[in-house]
């Protein structure tokens, strides 16, 4: 099959189906939202729960330095394990809360690609499996962090032990923070394009992640292409989106007037990521189908040629040079 067609797939669906990418998009700037709601409130939740004195607040207002870091140091001092414990609980949360969201609009965004190719669904419950790939997927992310976290305890030790320069721990630090990265990208990419598998082939979790690194072997080129191609339609985004905000954040800075521009370029980004994001999706599912012919709604439809009056009657038909039949031997 041609790399490009299941990129057109895509872009198509896309745009005649437009609810799709916006089932996508709802369901995740829920739960961003949702998490922005609820980290604000922990915080406020937290720094009110801090202790000030009176002595804290004469202190505070002294404008030294030092006097001002004795007072922070006092207000925060023995707060520490209870910030830790609310944030993990809201991780926790969180988590399970995106593991259940990720799973159910997932498997409607899917479901609904899945008609538009024609095919119907074989999972009879792909809830279960999906929910175990989000688990997994969260699992990944957590170990990155835990790892990236321990990256930086361990070159400290090392600096500490050989006294080298720390351009050199730094230098040493971002390569494995890149690795991790890299990694965790990895994983992350076959995880959440095992759920298209689960959709279309009825397959569990671990079947699924089998069949999507098998289909990547076989249709190498449809799945590079397609990744390729809105990779670098996002980044071109970024780019841009990225250079106007860096041209706007010192004007919004000096003029807090022009804030609302800096918020609406990043929702704009952030619209045009997921709506991308949904038409890569879109080709990884219709190279899971195994179809080479294109559904019938991207058929071109063939306009049969009129035939112009009179034409045919002035051929005579008994003549043999302009007869359609051959002659006798």
């Amino acid at each position: 099959m041609n790399p490009i067609s299941a990129t057109t797939v895509g872009f198509r669906l896309l745009f005649r189906r437009p609810l799709i990418p916006v089932a996508e998009i709802a369901w995740r700037w829920t739960f961003a939202a949702a998490a922005w709601v609820l980290g604000i409130a922990f915080l406020a939740e937290y720094f009110g729960s801090l202790p000030v004195t009176r002595a804290d607040r004469f202190l505070l207002n002294t404008g030294q330095p030092f006097l001002i870091a004795q007072a922070i140091r006092r207000i925060f001092q023995g707060s520490s394990l209870r910030f830790v414990e609310g944030a993990i609980l809201l991780s926790v949360g969180l988590a399970l809360a995106w593991i259940v969201l990720a799973s159910v609009g997932r498997l409607a965004v899917l479901r609904a690609m899945f008609e538009e190719f024609e095919l119907e669904a074989k999972a009879s419950r792909p809830l279960r499996a999906l929910l175990f790939l989000n688990f997994l997927r969260a699992a990944a992310l957590l170990a990155a962090k835990v790892a990236a976290i321990g990256s930086i305890l361990i070159a400290s030790s090392y600096w500490a032990s050989t006294h080298i320069r720390v351009v050199d721990v730094m230098r040493l630090v971002f390569v494995v923070w890149f690795l991790i990265w890299l990694a965790w990208a990895v994983l992350n990419w076959v995880l959440s394009a095992a759920a298209v598998v689960v959709i279309a082939e009825g397959r569990n979790s671990l079947a699924s992640i089998g069949a999507i690194l098998r289909l990547l072997q076989s249709r190498t080129g449809g799945v590079l292409g397609a990744s390729a191609v809105f990779g670098l339609i996002h980044g071109g985004a970024f780019v841009v989106a990225g250079g106007v905000v860096l041209v706007l954040l010192p004007i919004a800075i000096a003029q807090p007037i022009a804030l609302p521009l800096v918020l609406a370029v990043i929702f704009a980004y952030c619209f045009v990521a997921d709506f991308l994001y949904t038409g890569r999706l879109a080709a990884y599912a219709y190279l899971a189908t195994g179809r080479e012919e294109l559904p019938s709604w991207m058929a071109i439809p063939t306009v049969p040629v009129p035939e112009t009056p009179g034409v045919g009657a002035s051929v005579d038909k008994d003549e043999l040079i302009l007869g359609d039949l051959p002659a006798p031997a």
